[in-house]
């Protein structure tokens, strides 16, 4: 129900005249929807919940687009290497070839030269 209330309060600068039919209907069944909507006070961000743990990271082979990839935030460069070579989709495209050299911009993309 908090979040149908935040959502509500949240939608009344945009449909007021919706929101608060909606509210007061509410209000006759669930407790916290007392008053009218325009009476209750904005909701409070969070800045924890803007902390992002997984970043997308870019698989290259010979600068090309391959595939992409989630993973942790911050992780070392050689498990980030790691987790883009072990992808079935990477094994497949390399198949056969040597890998030379490895260029892991952390957080971003691995860029696998093969030969």
């Amino acid at each position: 129900m908090t979040a149908l209330r935040t959502l509500l309060i949240l939608l009344n600068p945009f449909a007021p005249h919706l929101s608060e039919e909606l509210w007061s209907l509410l209000g006759e069944k669930f407790a916290g929807f007392d008053g009218t909507i325009s009476q209750q006070p904005w909701p409070k961000w969070d800045p924890a919940y803007l902390v992002e743990d997984e970043v997308e990271i870019i698989i290259q082979i010979n600068g090309k687009l391959r595939h992409k990839i989630t993973a942790k935030k911050d992780l070392p460069q050689d498990e980030l290497e790691k987790q883009a070579t072990s992808s079935a989709k990477i094994q497949k495209a390399i198949a056969g070839k040597a890998i030379r050299k490895v260029v892991v911009v952390p957080n971003k993309l691995v860029n696998l030269v093969v030969g």
